[in-house]
């Protein structure tokens, strides 16, 4: 074999390989084309089998249906049946219409193999069961005008019960063909099922159906509730040490292959993507891929997601990929070869725990100033309103460009770009208080209200024509003045901006507030140049306030 032939061993490469593979229906094809595509099929993860499912859908998947094995149709019943600890009856109907396209012997082989107590539960959902032979039998059905409404029921191949069926038209004809081809394949199995679905209490069906599939899903790292939480505990940087030998066991026949969902957002994660890069060793390689799903799917359980949506699968590799390498990054401080050997000897649910700890002690300056901001503007208060999340999220309002919407923090950029805002917001808040306004009284006004930035503009355009640093509204003299002092060719002069800085700085100091030069400096020259446009091109003898925002005006009553 070639050095061209070999499969890629470093992580960053197999995921690649997965990326660049054929996906959907050309996988599918793939795969039924190989010499062997019973054994090619079941090679597959349960979860391997139910995404390509989803994505091409149930008519384009009938052949891989047809040769996955009982244990693969369970694993996807498992991901696909479930609305936290009770039974979804109707995402499994499509599977059992499959599994009845395959014919009446594959349908018979798999149900065969389902636990039992899952076969009883998904059939008394849909049937109520009589037994002929202790004279049970349906109601009569309902008198109308044009006789009985009859319920609709059918008797067993064996006559030994009646069925009377729940859900609709389509649910009745499902329900009486997986019946029908059961007893064709296995009357005992059938029987069986039809008996359990009788006597046996639902909520002790449920229950133990539930506990089966819990351990199932618990194999492919899907863990308890509760004790996914742990993944939320809060860990100090101190307590985390390149070296220490906390690395995640694995054994190589119980490693999970990572989704093609999960694969897409762990190379979008530009410092994780470049630390898995730098690791060639196939075993290693194998390791930290199963280690990254099951972090996946631990964050899926913390979040009590339904595994099977591809929607929410995807949101949630995204939150762990983003956190595990804003945590990696943060513990190596940015050194890559550092990073090699931390995801070698380190938990990766250590990393995301670092990487969530650094964004809750945002988080928690964040809600100190949330009352405060809601005037705030963008992007500082939709980042407040994002670190108050359930988990502390940043928004793309603050990146460049800005867009819509929140997402993870990632990096150490995003900390930084957050803590820039947030000490921005505190001394932008302390000067609006220092004025005599109550922030948190303007924040509950109806709107229109000023934004809490017009306070300070007000304060600093009065300061500039010799006034207090006061924000009471302006009056037309004082526009005036401020015009004719002040404005030269539509900008404010050298003399009035160094005014307002001298008075921005002289409060602060007597309020004990010290911020760095680059944070309090863009904040003067963001006012400053927000009044040369707000001012700097009126050429009325009389300004009306109704024309003119981000400063206040007073409005001249006759």
């Amino acid at each position: 074999m070639s050095e061209r032939d070999l499969p890629p061993s470093g992580p960053l490469a197999r995921l690649r390989a997965q990326l660049a593979a054929p996906r959907g229906v050309r996988r599918i094809d793939a795969l039924l084309s190989s010499d062997d595509a019973a054994g090619a099929v079941a090679a597959l993860s349960p979860s391997e089998v139910f995404e390509l499912v989803h994505e091409v859908g149930f008519e384009d998947a009938s052949d891989l249906i047809a040769l996955a094995t009982p244990s693969q149709i369970q694993g996807c019943l498992d991901l696909d049946g479930w609305n936290k600890d009770e039974i979804d009856i109707v995402p499994l109907r499509p599977w059992l219409a499959s599994l009845i396209d395959t014919g009446f012997e594959n349908l018979t082989h798999v149900w065969g193999n389902l636990d039992a107590e899952l076969r009883a539960l998904i059939l008394q959902r849909q049937v109520k069961v009589y037994d002929v032979a202790m004279g049970e039998e349906p109601e009569p059905g309902v008198e109308t005008e044009d006789g009985y409404d009859e319920k609709p029921c059918m008797a067993t191949p064996d006559r030994f019960f009646i069925l009377e069926f729940l859900g609709d038209e389509d649910s009745q004809r499902l329900v009486q063909q997986v019946v029908e081809d059961l007893y064709r394949g296995d009357q005992d199995l059938a029987r069986h099922t039809v008996m359990n679905a009788r006597a046996e209490l639902p909520s002790y069906l449920e229950e133990q159906s539930y506990r089966w599939r819990s351990g199932r899903l618990a194999d492919l790292g899907f863990v308890d509730f509760y004790d996914a939480l742990d993944l939320f505990r809060p860990l100090d940087l101190e307590q985390v040490s390149v070296g220490e030998g906390t690395h995640d066991q694995i054994p190589e026949d119980e490693v999970a292959a990572v989704s093609l969902v999960v694969a897409e957002e762990v190379l979008g994660r530009s410092f994780l993507a470049r630390a898995m890069g730098s690791i060639d060793d196939p075993v290693e390689a194998a390791r930290l891929e199963g280690a990254v799903m099951i972090l996946v799917n631990k964050v899926l359980a913390a979040g009590r997601a339904k595994p099977g949506q591809a929607e929410v699968v995807r949101r949630g590799a995204l939150y762990a990929a983003a956190t595990l390498s804003l945590g990696l990054e943060t513990i190596v401080r940015g050194d890559i070869v550092k990073a090699q050997q931390a995801l070698r000897t380190i938990a990766l649910s250590r990393l995301f725990r670092v990487g969530y700890t650094v964004t809750l002690k945002l988080a928690r300056l964040a809600q100190a100033l949330a009352a405060r901001s809601v005037t705030a503007g963008s992007p500082a208060k939709e980042l407040v309103a994002g670190l108050c999340s359930p988990r502390p999220l940043f928004t793309r309002a603050a990146d460049d460009p800005p867009s819509p919407g929140l997402r993870p923090f990632e990096a150490q950029a995003d900390l930084r770009r957050a803590g820039e805002l947030l000490t921005g917001l505190t001394l932008r808040v302390a000067m609006v208080e220092s004025l005599g306004v109550d922030v948190v009284a303007m924040g509950q006004a109806p709107e229109p209200r000023p934004g809490l930035d017009d306070h300070i503009r007000t304060a600093l355009a009065r300061v500039m024509i010799g006034g207090e640093l006061i924000g009471d509204a302006l009056s037309q003299a004082e526009l005036t003045k401020l015009r004719d002092h002040a404005i030269s060719n539509g900008k404010l002069t050298q003399p009035a901006r160094l005014a307002a800085e001298e008075a921005i700085r002289k409060r602060l100091g007597a309020a004990q507030l010290a911020a760095s030069g680059a944070v309090l400096g863009k904040l003067i020259d963001g006012w400053l140049s927000d009044l040369d446009a707000i001012l700097g091109g009126i050429k009325d003898v009389e300004v009306d306030p109704r024309f003119v925002e981000g400063v206040l005006v007073e409005i001249r009553r006759s």
